[in-house]
């Protein structure tokens, strides 16, 4: 009885032995000895419930691993000594044939990462073998932050597969300088010949930054482009004038559309209205109102609340005039107009050869035609240049000898 509970103990050993391991597949170790247990190379494997892999066969026939569960039981913590040999071994239905470089995985590498022999390097290889220089420059391995030109989508994607975290630049930009997250390849040849690889708004960004503006498709056609911002004429926006004045050369500082969308202008700030003219930082100047909106060129600061501004047709100002909005209205006039400059009294514009407010004026001379032109020409108006220039005055200079005269005689006759 008891030699046939033995005999019954062995069976069930041996059959939950086939159930519950996994024996490799025969590999060649190349060794002058006959033993496979002392030739082929062993991995160190450390971790709670995990075993020791060993090795069964003969050279003759081949080695195997006796039981590849060693590779996972446990889990194992660390795995350090991998070679070919045991990946593939233990492949299973994988294709992890080989071992990375440091040992320690499995990977499905197209060939060995340490004995490749005359077989080139590829990205996936590079990726897969030597994640810290996973892109292909040259036939050899690179780090991504070593390549500064002609990037391609393999080295790409690897370099964005491999990132921490992981990235979505997984695409070459046009010139190859850069990767960009386009949702397809930047390749010209490539792109905007159908509906299924037409271009979008955002790839033509971010691909071909030079011709950000997206050309749909016309009717009963599929062919879409992008195009420069100076060949556009309507639907233009600020990211697209940005792209096109920094990738401009020499680089233009139009860099904002203006409120039609109809062009690139240098406006100081956006013309978007919601974002323009509610507090002082955002607020409105002539020039870009000249800019911006051609039809109403001119700046009105608010009253209330005070922080506000606005852009106003010309013909809607009627006093406090200034030398910026005088300027914004002869530059819009048809035709254009020289009365470029307000008057002192801010009434109205004059054509006068510099400004008549003696700060903006600085050290330009007065004449009788700027001081006339800015004071006006009524009785007691300053519209005499002094005998140096410096200022406007009521009477001429003759007029000055004069009564300069009369002085001196009522002095002599006293």
């Amino acid at each position: 009885m008891k030699n046939k509970t033995l005999i019954i103990c062995l069976i069930i050993s041996q059959l939950l032995v086939s159930v519950f391991s996994t024996s490799g597949i025969n590999v060649a170790c190349a060794n002058n000895s006959n033993s496979c247990l002392s030739t082929c190379p062993v991995p160190t494997i450390t971790g709670s419930g995990t075993q020791a892999c060993s090795w069964t066969g003969t050279l003759a026939m081949g080695c195997a691993i006796t039981d590849c569960t060693c590779l996972t039981a446990g889990p194992p913590t660390s795995i350090t000594g991998l070679t070919d040999l045991t990946c593939t071994s233990c492949k299973g239905s994988t294709q992890n044939l080989y071992a990375n470089p440091s040992g320690t995985a499995c990977i499905s590498s197209s060939s060995s990462c340490t004995n490749r022999g005359q077989v080139a390097w590829n990205v996936s290889d590079c990726t897969l073998c030597t994640p810290s220089t996973p892109a292909l420059v040259s036939g050899a391995c690179q780090a991504c932050n070593t390549i500064t030109s002609a990037w391609t989508d393999d080295n790409c994607h690897a370099c964005a597969s491999t990132a921490s975290p992981k990235g979505n630049t997984n695409f070459a930009n046009s010139a190859g300088t850069a990767c960009v997250n386009a949702s397809q390849t930047c390749n010209s040849a490539s792109r905007g010949t159908t509906s299924g690889n037409a271009w979008t708004a955002a790839d033509c960004l971010a691909c071909t930054p030079a011709t950000p503006v997206l050309v749909p498709a016309s009717q009963g056609s599929q062919t879409t482009s992008c195009a420069a911002c100076s060949t556009v004429s309507t639907g233009l926006s600020d990211t697209q004038c940005n792209a096109c004045a920094t990738n401009a050369s020499p680089q233009t500082k139009n860099i904002f559309a203006n409120a039609a969308g109809s062009a690139c202008i240098a406006s100081s700030l956006t013309c978007n209205s919601s974002s323009r003219g509610t507090t002082n930082a955002n607020a409105w100047t002539a020039p870009d109102c000249l800019a911006c909106t051609p039809a109403t060129p001119a700046v009105k600061l608010d009253a209330s609340p005070a922080t506000t501004s606005s852009c106003v047709a010309c013909n809607s100002i009627t006093s406090g005039w200034t030398d910026d909005n005088c300027n914004s209205c002869a530059m819009t006039a048809s035709p254009t107009s020289k009365n470029i400059f307000a008057k002192t009294d801010g009434s109205s514009c004059v054509a006068a050869s510099y400004s008549c407010n003696q700060t903006s004026r600085g050290s330009n001379k007065w004449t009788n035609a700027d001081c006339a032109l800015c004071n006006g020409t009524a009785s007691k108006s300053n519209q005499y240049a002094s005998v140096d220039g410096s200022s406007c005055q009521a009477s001429t200079f003759s007029g000055q000898i004069f009564v300069s005269i009369l002085l001196v005689l009522s002095a002599l006759l006293i």
